[in-house]
């Protein structure tokens, strides 16, 4: 199953795509700009879920859009024991 979802943070076009992979998630990130193409893409996997891997995806390319260290996998297990775990639309 492959679930994908995009939004906007300060004027970029993030989309993230969660492929299933056995009993676990991946996730692809592809960032890019209204005026420009992919400006890049990465691959994350080992999610428990389709929303842990698409949060996480988002989460990293905001930290990069702003210039911040990217979530590490203490993030995520805050992330997934917590009910406010959602995507952001």
């Amino acid at each position: 199953m492959t679930q994908v979802h995009d939004i906007t943070y300060k004027g970029h076009t993030l989309t993230a795509t969660a492929l299933s992979v056995h009993d676990m998630y991946a996730a692809m990130l592809i960032v890019g700009t209204p005026s420009a193409g992919p400006e890049r893409s990465s691959m994350f996997g080992n999610f428990p879920s389709a929303l842990c891997a698409v949060s996480y995806a988002f989460a990293y390319g905001m930290a990069a859009i702003d210039s911040r260290q990217a979530p590490t996998s203490e993030w995520l297990r805050s992330s997934t024991s917590s009910s406010d775990l959602r995507l952001a639309a």
